[in-house]
């Protein structure tokens, strides 16, 4: 399964073309029309609701067939509107999310790590990790997130924190740290082998590196880049990654870049004048993208939008182990998010169900007794 172009394999280009389009109401939810549209037969999707002002947020395990008994299977508490960010352990119906939990001046690192698991209480593991971050978890259970400390304030200059990126062990809580930095930002991009991947943000530069978490051992990957990168994807099969950033001289225009993970090789893929592009790589082979707000499509000028729930922006969170099924959240201005599911063999699609009224995450799939 080789991404040999910025197009995508006719395989995937098939069964995305044959994904039907649906509508969402004026209010962000599906419509009857995309209720009515087939099922595909995924695992279940693990859910994240939080009513707007609420200080809890509760965990749905939710069937792809539309279940309508739609019951928490955990819920844990932070501060009123706090951002919250989530993600599955593989192998497990575990849930790691991240949400602001310190009341603070400054909420650049007020958020904790909590371990949820269906019908227990949550455990809050660890404190001080980066607002609005996503922890990241190897394919073998090993636990990153990016934490930090305020640096000083200096009048007229962009303030210098001390950054970590830190393993937590679930069993025990205890961290320890296997990168630091003093700068703006270090973002978890995910996993390449045993090394991890972070996006590095400084003062004079940004860059992206891979870190050998047993040794510290530092592996330049691109040396430097504009320092607005963001929705990062890795595609372990071509040992790429591709992101979108800013165009190195041209501030209105916005770009999809693909770097080869080993070489530093970088290879456009897109430009264009909307910042909400949000790519992402497919594990069979590929790209797909929203371009100009339209939905989600193959990033080929030659193929028709899809967009399988109309106009907005489809923003990709997970995929299946297997790679056959993307989790995704369908999103519009002055809406709450849609999240849905794509089968990429068969072309289905499908709007989950979640509470109404909520803001939503998706943290992937689960799989009791087995991977995601």
């Amino acid at each position: 399964m080789a991404l040999r172009t910025s197009t995508i394999t006719c395989g995937a280009l098939g069964a995305l073309l044959a994904i039907t389009s649906a509508v969402v109401d004026h209010d962000g939810t599906p419509s009857a029309q995309a209720a009515d549209i087939a099922a595909p037969k995924a695992p279940r999707t693990a859910v994240l609701a939080t009513y707007p002002g609420a200080e809890l947020t509760s965990l749905f395990l939710v069937d792809a067939m539309g279940s309508s008994n739609l019951a928490p299977v955990a819920t844990f508490g932070h501060l009123s509107d706090a951002t919250v960010r989530a993600v599955v352990v593989p192998g497990k119906s575990e849930i790691l999310a991240t949400a602001d939990t310190t009341p603070s001046r400054d909420a650049s690192f007020n958020a904790s790590l909590f371990h949820l698991r269906p019908h227990a209480p949550p455990e809050r593991l660890v404190d001080r990790v980066v607002h609005a971050s996503r922890p990241f978890v190897t394919s073998a259970g090993r636990v990153f997130v990016s934490r930090g400390a305020t640096g000083n304030e200096i009048e007229g200059r962009m303030r210098i924190d001390a950054l970590t990126i830190d393993e937590i062990d679930l069993a025990t809580g205890q961290s320890r740290t296997v990168h630091k930095a003093n700068g703006y930002l270090l973002f978890l991009v995910g996993g390449l082998g045993a090394e991890i991947v972070v996006y590095r943000v400084f003062p004079d530069q940004a860059d992206i590196v891979a870190i050998d978490p047993d040794t510290a051992a530092v592996r330049p990957i691109v040396k430097n880049l504009p320092p607005f990168a963001r929705d990062f994807s890795i595609d372990a099969n071509n040992n790429s990654l591709v992101f979108q950033n800013r165009h190195e001289s041209d501030s209105r225009t916005w770009v999809v870049d693909r770097v080869d993970l080993f070489t530093g090789k970088s290879s456009r893929l897109f430009s264009g004048s909307s910042m909400t592009l949000s790519p992402f790589a497919l594990p069979q082979g590929g790209v797909i993208f929203n371009p100009r707000g339209q939905g989600l499509s193959p990033l080929d000028a030659n193929v028709p939008v899809i967009a399988p729930l109309g106009p907005g922006v489809d923003v990709i969170a997970a995929s299946s182990a297997d790679g056959r099924y993307l989790a995704a959240l369908h999103t519009r201005p002055s809406t709450f998010a849609v999240p849905f599911i794509v089968d990429t063999k068969s072309g289905a699609t499908r709007a989950l169900t979640a509470p109404a009224n909520t803001r939503v995450v998706v943290a992937g799939f689960v799989v009791d007794g087995g991977a995601p």
